[in-house]
């Protein structure tokens, strides 16, 4: 594991030089500043429908709540509206960003390797909803798994790992979202190799893209290009490393 820890951040660390190297850095406003529409309207939509919730809740409790039973009731439905936000969000930012991660994995690749592509507007069109169909089953699953790693709050001492498996999961699946804009130019066989051999690689990344995106401010402008780059040029080099050992075989 050691290993594929080293390996993922070292494609992380270059992925900075790679994008100064080559003149990438103007793509950083792209992911920014569709970021920052989405936050307001989330921002907005939250405040509509906690209130809205809030007021509910008060008149079917009676109405005559004392402050603090109110305080607390405001606390746990806007708890509860965050952590759908937070678990919707990456998911639509996913979404609204395919075609740019898909060009900016392509453009990596060319840069990279030296391939040119040629694709029509057909494969255009058919690698975006590619992308879109593998981020939102990647997000049921992710959805399933997060309401049964929730069920474990009524177990005792169990109910502490919960945030540790949270994480855990929608990493796993986040990785799993990136590295697909690199697979949708290889063959089936290539990409189920891959996917079976390397859990652990889906996992770090999709780590490392949440921790950035939450570095305030500069992470929503950098995180989905820089684990773009990384995840692209990690996925070439293990596509590679599986070649060699066919060879071999």
């Amino acid at each position: 594991m050691l290993k594929e820890i080293n390996f993922t951040i070292n494609n992380y660390m270059k992925a900075f030089k790679f994008i100064g190297q080559n003149k990438l850095k103007k793509f950083y406003l792209i992911p920014g500043i569709i970021n920052i529409i989405l936050m307001i309207l989330f921002y907005f939509l939250s405040r509509f429908v906690g209130g809205a919730l809030v007021e509910f809740a008060n008149k079917l409790l009676g109405g005559n709540l004392n402050s603090f039973i109110q305080f607390i009731l405001k606390f746990i439905i806007y708890l509860t509206i965050f952590a759908i936000y937070y678990l919707i969000y990456k998911t639509l930012i996913l979404i609204v960003l395919s075609p740019f991660l898909s060009y900016i994995s392509e453009k990596t690749e060319s840069i990279t390797t030296g391939k040119t592509f040629n694709f029509s507007f057909k494969d255009n069109l058919y690698f975006i909803k590619r992308g879109i169909i593998v981020t939102l089953k990647s997000f049921l699953r992710e959805f399933v798994m997060t309401c049964i790693i929730l069920l474990l709050f009524f177990i005792p001492i169990i109910n502490t790992m919960i945030p540790i498996l949270l994480f855990v999961v929608q990493s796993y699946y986040i990785g799993f979202s990136f590295i697909d804009y690199t697979l949708e130019r290889y063959d089936f066989e290539i990409g189920t190799n891959l996917i079976r051999k390397n859990p652990i690689f889906f996992l770090i990344n999709g780590g490392l893209f949440t921790i950035l995106l939450f570095i305030p401010i500069v992470g929503i402008f950098i995180a989905p290009m820089v684990t773009a780059v990384a995840t692209t040029t990690g996925t070439l080099k293990l596509i590679e490393q599986g070649k060699q050992e066919k060879e071999i075989k």
